[in-house]
């Protein structure tokens, strides 16, 4: 019966659409070209810090590689954060969903098998680029940059310890590299959190347009309120890399956090178990 389906599906789909029912391999030219966006916008998203601290360095007043490290990962990555992680993976759905893709996998597997697979991979992919992003500006500060001589330090004009300069880097007072390592987990939970949620939430817009654009807008218009209401403590982006912010109490973007959890575990469920398919997918 299965193989069935499979050949009927087959026949009335095109095989260059849906390669896997083709038979064809994982690393086909179909799937390379699939994929392709997403490697793209996670090298760019990997390579950020580095580029950004690289050409601002120079013209700006850094005291030290740890310095270096959070005016890196500052400003550029906090600012594309979850537009970064809507180009991340809402692509690969798009693909899917604007050429009924998903009728033959959901037929062989079903919703939640479907669901589950583009919530998993689009979170590993997120968790990845995102920490990558993070090691890599760390990698760069502390040892690349000194080693060349990329930028000029200027010691005397640190006017905090590293463990006084941002939230999180309390963590530094028993050395630089816990704190370093807690920046790279931390930064790619919160990449591995948008770009599930935002998979997910493409799976339920029909216009590609809103599927890219509607969750990034909806962050940013939650953060512009919290900053009008001054809780910038609060703010998304200020959670995932507070490096703008005076050193606050922890639990502040942990609290953003949560909320954040919540919201993709309801988005998640929602379009798991929902009596009726996500929208884009009937």
């Amino acid at each position: 019966m299965e193989e069935q389906l499979k050949h009927a599906i087959v026949s009335v789909f095109p095989q260059r659409v849906f390669p896997a029912l083709a038979g064809e391999k994982p690393l086909s030219a179909a799937n390379v070209k699939r994929f392709a966006p997403t490697a793209a916008v996670g090298i760019l998203i990997a390579f950020t810090p580095v580029l950004y601290g690289s050409l601002a360095a120079p013209s700006n007043v850094i005291a030290d590689p740890a310095d270096l490290f959070i005016f890196s990962i500052g400003n550029v990555l906090p600012l594309l954060f979850v537009f970064y992680a809507a180009l991340l993976y809402v692509p690969v759905v798009l693909q899917e969903t604007q050429a009924a893709g998903w009728m033959p996998i959901i037929a062989r597997r079903g919703r939640s098998s479907y669901v589950g697979t583009h919530v998993v991979r689009s979170a590993a992919i997120g968790a990845l680029a995102f920490g990558s992003a993070i090691g890599l500006a760390a990698m760069w500060a502390f040892a690349i940059a000194p080693a060349f001589d990329q930028v000029a330090f200027m010691p005397e004009q640190r006017v905090l310890p590293v463990a006084e300069d941002m939230t999180f880097s309390q963590l530094a007072h028993t050395g630089t590299w816990k704190f370093v390592v807690f920046m790279i987990f931390w930064t790619a939970f919160h990449g591995l959190l948008y770009t599930a949620l935002f998979a997910a939430l493409a799976m339920h817009l029909r216009n590609p347009f809103l599927a890219l654009l509607l969750g990034p807008a909806v962050v940013f218009l939650v953060g512009t309120a919290l900053a009008i209401a001054q809780l910038e403590m609060f703010m998304p982006d200020n959670a995932v890399l507070p490096t703008g912010l005076e050193q606050g109490p922890l639990h502040e973007p942990v609290i953003t956090t949560c909320v954040v959890l919540l919201t993709v575990l309801g988005t998640v469920g929602f379009t798991l178990w929902s009596p009726r398919l996500p929208r884009a997918l009937r």
